[in-house]
């Protein structure tokens, strides 16, 4: 079980009604009222590991299209909060609720786009682009600092817990793999298994005269069910690609 708390400040905010729900149907998440203020919005850890905990900053977008995000690194108080989560040594977080499209929209707003008045109306291009270039230069040095950016721009909070998640818990890519034919795995797994200088197509001139198949240890007696973790039907799936001998 993960634990989340929010913090008191954020507790109050409409959002948080949004990461609540996210958190009621997800079974792998609870929340915990934090016993004092966090340091940042959101804190996530688990019951195994409660000494690494992921900080998280939320940064959202107003209806008008202005931006926290932006704001926050135009001031330096995003920078300071950086500064802050690096000094805790633990995983840190900015949770950026919005995609590129809607950063762009912000930065030109910034730069007086739609703005009214016949003076703050005119559009500053210089003003654009240094804004675009302090933004992509803050996202790439925190990248580079081993700080997470996140632009969660739809089904935001479920995609915030699954990252979070998957930090704490450890990545599994093995669901990924490509899955190549039943003519092809025995092909692949012996070039895998003999070594340097063996590749698939070596390894399918050798299957053209030799089985790739699985032996009985000695001392071991029953079958590929006894395993543990392998039921009938792994094992069906496993004498299908490969032979087990007796």
């Amino acid at each position: 079980m993960i634990h989340l708390s929010i913090d008191f400040n954020e507790s109050i905010r409409p959002r948080a009604d949004l990461i609540r729900e996210a958190v009621q149907k997800d079974e792998h998440f609870e929340e915990i009222p934090p016993i004092e203020p966090l340091p940042f919005d959101l804190e996530f850890w688990a019951e195994d590991n409660i000494t690494n905990a992921i900080h998280v900053e939320l940064k959202d977008f107003s209806e008008a299209g202005n931006s926290d995000y932006l704001s926050s690194i135009l001031s330096g108080h995003l920078y300071e909060q950086v500064l802050a989560a690096r000094e805790m040594s633990e995983p840190f977080v900015i949770a950026v609720l919005g995609d590129d499209h809607d950063i762009e929209k912000a930065i030109a707003r910034a730069a007086g786009e739609g703005r009214k008045g016949s003076k703050s109306r005119c559009f500053d291009i210089k003003k654009f682009e240094q804004y675009h270039a302090m933004v992509d230069g803050f996202e790439s040095n925190c990248m580079g600092a081993g700080i997470q950016v996140w632009h969660l721009g739809y089904n935001q909070f479920p995609r915030l817990l699954l990252r979070a998640r998957k930090i704490l818990e450890g990545g599994d890519l093995s669901g990924f793999a490509p899955k190549p034919s039943d003519g092809e795995r025995q092909t692949v797994g012996l070039s895998i298994l003999a070594g340097r200088g063996v590749g698939p197509k070596m390894a399918a001139n050798i299957l053209e005269r030799y089985n790739l198949c699985l032996m009985i240890k000695d001392g071991f007696c029953g079958d590929l069910e006894d395993c543990e973790g392998i039921g009938p039907k792994r094992a069906e799936t496993i004498r299908k690609n490969l032979e087990v001998l007796d």
